[in-house]
């Protein structure tokens, strides 16, 4: 599994909580949550139920832990260009660039995530409750957080108009972000798609 840990980010540690985590990764990203099962993951991972349950209560916890510890490194990534000195445009562009490459690395797994929490809790939608879904919201919110902090930023320095909506636009914007990822809109060169992203967010389509 050298590649899946190669993918994810993980340490090269062969320890058995990384040996299922990386497990985790290649069943959910191939069948998705319903479909997956512990047993796959047990027969992937080479290891035994009990070991899995004394790291994981049950799928969800050990799917919601994938996700976070698969995000860690991409936060910190994000958190730096939020407090980073760069003109707040070029904050932008750089942050969505840092979304589009996460994004299309991770792409199969947070398909997955979400089909899970569509709707956060819309009747029949999910597999997950309702307590559940608030833990990947709040992902969702501390995500997307990142990108209202930029524009929020361009907007008290005079580059965004004050009648705009941060929240919303991030919102927005990060809509765009995965459905260039999910609809393979994603040139070969990451930086040109951030950039054509960009223009049409600040700019818009209009020849003016």
């Amino acid at each position: 599994m050298k590649h899946i840990r190669e993918n994810i980010g993980f340490h090269d540690s062969q320890n058995k909580r990384q040996q299922i985590l990386e497990a985790a990764y290649a069943v959910f990203s191939s069948k998705g949550y319903h479909r997956a099962t512990v047993d796959e993951i047990i027969a992937l991972a080479d290891t035994g139920k009990g070991t899995v349950y004394n790291y994981f209560v049950n799928k969800e916890q050990l799917f919601y832990t994938l996700i976070k510890e698969c995000s860690m490194p991409f936060q910190v990534i994000i958190e730096g260009i939020v407090n980073s000195s760069d003109p707040p445009l070029e904050k932008v562009e750089t942050i969505i660039k840092a979304f589009l490459e996460f994004y299309a690395k991770h792409a199969n797994l947070w398909r997955v995530m979400m089909h899970e929490v569509r709707g956060f809790g819309a009747a029949g939608s999910s597999n997950f409750t309702q307590e559940q879904l608030d833990k990947y919201q709040a992902c969702f919110c501390e995500t997307i957080g990142m990108i209202e902090k930029v524009l929020l930023e361009a907007q008290s320095k005079g580059f965004i108009r004050e009648s705009c909506d941060a929240t919303r636009a991030a919102h927005g914007l990060f809509s765009v972000i995965v459905t260039f990822v999910f609809r393979d809109f994603v040139d070969k060169n990451i930086g040109e798609t951030a950039h054509t992203i960009t223009e049409l967010f600040l700019y818009g389509a209009a020849d003016r």
